[in-house]
């Protein structure tokens, strides 16, 4: 059964960014405030410790602190957020919940995150941002995403956040899907190379390195000499885990195995949770699809720790079990 959901609370959002994995930007169809607390009792019954909230914009739900009170048996409440939206009021009351952190994201200099998100002012409305969460005590990470319009900045914002307090930082490349493009994506090598030296410069700035790309982990001391039990890079979230450990709810309720792979199984609202989970076909291939890989991904010495990204799979060869093209192995 899954431990972490992440779940899109709603689907409007205030900025318009060039990676976006959501198309339609509306809200009328959001979960009403009874169903999102039916979907969190659910959630927590089934054994989910860690739920994300995500959007869309969260901060544009009126009603996201009422959500966030019933929220507060999970061990770890994730919010995703460009951050733009949030002031010293809103940090001051998001202070008061102790099981919170907040994934921020920034995605290079002044210019760069601004043309890449669709709106001036977003960067300055982070960096403005990042003292306030400081005095209340808010636990955060950046979440910086690298594309090729993007990259050039990545270590200049990583020296700037960790300058303003900064602890965290939180990268992967763009992912095919929404209004992402192909030529937004690094290539493997380049990549490869951009990762080893934002964990270089981690170290030397003392900042956490951490990572939502599945593929990086279990490679780590293959591709990049690097010894993840030596520098406690254990905890980093290795492997696909799409629809076994991890499951996704979009914002009218539908339940997926994550919130890239276009796939969905059935509604919150027309069948309990764990009916889904046990029952429906797609969460059932998905519990063993690491025996079903097809391409480089089956004979692969890393699969039952990997299993490549499924949502690559899809995206590029149009098959949740064919071979992940953007391995770097």
């Amino acid at each position: 059964m899954p431990t972490i959901a992440q779940w899109d609370v709603n689907n409007e959002c205030n900025l318009n960014c060039k990676h976006c994995r959501v198309s339609e930007k509306n809200d009328h169809k959001k979960l009403s405030l009874n169903e999102a607390k039916k979907l969190i009792s659910e959630l927590w019954y089934n054994g989910v410790t860690m739920l994300n909230l995500s959007g869309g914009e969260p901060f544009l739900r009126k009603d996201i602190f009422e959500i966030l009170d019933y929220t507060e048996k999970f061990e770890d409440i994730v919010i995703t957020t460009n951050g733009t939206l949030l002031d010293d009021e809103k940090c001051r009351k998001l202070a008061t919940y102790k099981n919170i952190k907040l994934s921020i994201s920034l995605d290079g200099l002044e210019e760069t995150h601004d043309k890449f998100r669709g709106k001036k002012g977003a960067f300055n409305k982070v960096i403005e941002l990042l003292p306030i969460l400081q005095k209340y005590n808010i636990k955060y990470a950046i979440k910086y995403t690298l594309s090729q319009e993007t990259k050039k900045d990545v270590i200049e914002v990583l020296r700037l956040v960790a300058k303003k307090g900064a602890k965290e930082f939180n990268t992967r490349r763009v992912i095919l899907a929404g209004n992402a493009e192909k030529n937004m994506i690094l290539k493997n090598q380049e990549y490869q190379n951009i990762i080893k030296h934002i964990i270089e410069e981690c170290k030397k700035l003392n900042v956490n390195f951490k990572t939502g790309d599945p593929l990086l982990i279990p490679v780590f001391s293959e591709i990049f000499g690097i010894d993840i039990k030596k520098d406690d890079l254990t905890k980093i979230y290795a492997g696909c885990q799409a629809g076994d450990e991890i499951i996704y709810i979009d914002y009218k309720g539908n339940i997926g195995p994550c919130s890239y792979i276009p796939k969905f199984a059935e509604n919150i609202k027309d069948k309990s949770l764990d009916d889904i989970l046990e029952n429906n076909k797609l969460f059932i291939d998905l519990k063993n699809y690491k025996n079903k890989l097809k391409g480089k991904c089956e004979k692969c010495t890393y699969k039952t720790i990997c299993g490549g990204c499924r949502a690559s799979a899809i995206a590029f060869k149009n098959s949740i079990l064919e071979e992940d093209p953007l391995c770097l192995v």
